[in-house]
């Protein structure tokens, strides 16, 4: 296996002058480089990634804090955050935060022990107070899907409100009144928020609120499965449902299919949608789309321009696209 030293030799310089290129500190002449880059390839030589994170103090190495490893969506995050990575030179280690605040702090601490670079952090336990301290600390960070005051440019933020009340408007200007609703965990705060958009969208219509037409679920498809059969069982006069994502979306269709339950003809339906899941069911579902992949691409590049001391011009605030599919029917037409 090559050394720093073969290179050297091979290039005709000193030892100093490899390693100063390879860690592209000071100038150097274009023949000088041509040498070093051309003996490095003739050698197959490969800087070590702890050499070059000693020398430079930079382990190139960036933590992304995530709650699953399983689903579209949590995989949708880690490929773009990796891509973008990719395009900095830096290598992605996540973690997965278990569903606590001691779990997070547990990642966070996994990441600065491994010397990253900064972090980014997917966090729905630790805070407001833990977040704000944390920025106290030189390790920069980024939020993704949170908003925390005092830390608004970390912050990349989704109006989850707003992209509920879309879904369910779009139920109501056809007709629906009747509309169930399967909610995410409300202990989480963008749970809280697509459920106070449903809402604010039957109060804004007129449509007193019914707590039989509401199930919470936790995300998964089968969360979903139980919510659609609970709801059915409580009402059977319903005409529409709204799913807080499209997991559970996905086990409500499954269980309606078993039922034998004819969509939109009888049920129209519209959900959350981050990785187009609702496109590949059957029916399509009509859907207000959470740009998780454009969020995380935005959160590195707010995370480089922090590392690099750069101010970094972009949007930071994401707002809610409703897509149109084949789930929903216009009451007047059963």
């Amino acid at each position: 296996m090559a050394r720093i030293k073969d290179v050297a030799a091979l290039a005709g310089v000193n030892r100093s002058t490899v390693s100063r290129i390879i860690n592209g500190e000071g100038k150097f002449r274009a023949d000088t480089k041509r040498k070093v880059e051309q003996a490095m390839a003739e050698l197959n030589y490969r800087p070590s990634a702890i050499a070059r994170s000693l020398a430079t103090a930079s382990s190139n190495m960036v933590g992304l804090l995530v709650t699953y490893y399983t689903g579209g969506f949590f995989g949708e995050m880690m490929d773009q955050v990796q891509s973008e990575l990719d395009c900095h030179h830096k290598f992605l280690i996540t973690a997965q935060g278990h569903h606590s605040a001691e779990g997070e702090r547990e990642a966070i601490q996994r990441f600065h022990d491994l010397r990253c670079d900064g972090y980014i952090l997917h966090s729905r336990h630790l805070s407001d107070d833990d977040l704000r301290a944390l920025a106290k600390e030189p390790i920069p960070f980024v939020l993704l899907d949170r908003w925390v005051e005092g830390l608004e440019e970390r912050c990349i933020t989704f109006d989850h409100t707003l992209a509920a009340k879309l879904a369910v408007n779009h139920l109501i200007e056809q007709g629906h009144r009747t509309i169930a609703c399967i909610s995410g965990p409300l202990t989480r705060q963008t749970s809280v928020q697509r459920y106070q958009g449903y809402l604010e969208a039957l109060e804004d219509a007129g449509i007193e609120f019914d707590p039989s037409l509401v199930c919470e679920g936790n995300y998964g498809r089968e969360s979903g499965v139980a919510a659609a059969q609970q709801l059915l069982a409580q009402r059977s006069d319903i005409t529409a449902l709204f799913s807080c994502s499209e997991e559970m979306m996905g086990g409500a269709l499954q269980f309606f299919h078993q039922q034998q339950l004819q969509v939109p003809k009888q049920l129209s339906l519209t959900s959350f949608d981050s990785v187009d899941l609702c496109a590949s069911f059957y029916p399509t579902v009509t859907a207000v789309h959470f740009p998780i992949s454009d969020m995380a691409r935005t959160a590195v590049a707010v995370l480089h321009g922090l590392l690099s001391h750069q101010a970094v011009e972009t949007e930071r605030h994401f707002l809610p696209k409703l897509i149109t599919r084949n789930s929903v029917q216009p009451l007047t037409s059963y």
